[in-house]
């Protein structure tokens, strides 16, 4: 995951690797995606709208509860690498 800066170039925010999941900022906000997702080799993505989302909790509410207690740790787990990244960097 790469974030755009001026001049064409970009500060990596995180590699990922099977498994994982991002654009969950967006998904949850409905707002514009605040990164990039470059893939460095043939990947396969599954890839769901928050419309999609929405249609299939209606017939199915457990497993749309899963997945926002999926997104949360996942969120909380990465606020959790911020907070310690900002702490290293105020102390250096």
């Amino acid at each position: 995951i790469v974030l755009p800066l001026e001049n064409d170039r970009y500060h990596i925010l995180a590699i990922f690797g099977r498994g994982n999941f991002f654009g969950e900022i967006a998904f949850l906000d409905r707002g514009k995606r605040s990164a990039d997702a470059v893939a460095d080799k043939d990947t396969d993505l599954f890839v769901i709208s928050r419309k999609k989302f929405d249609e299939a909790s209606k017939t199915n509410p457990i497993v749309g509860v899963k997945l926002f207690a999926r997104l949360a740790r996942g969120l909380a787990i990465r606020l959790r690498y911020t907070d310690a990244e900002l702490r290293a960097l105020k102390e250096a």
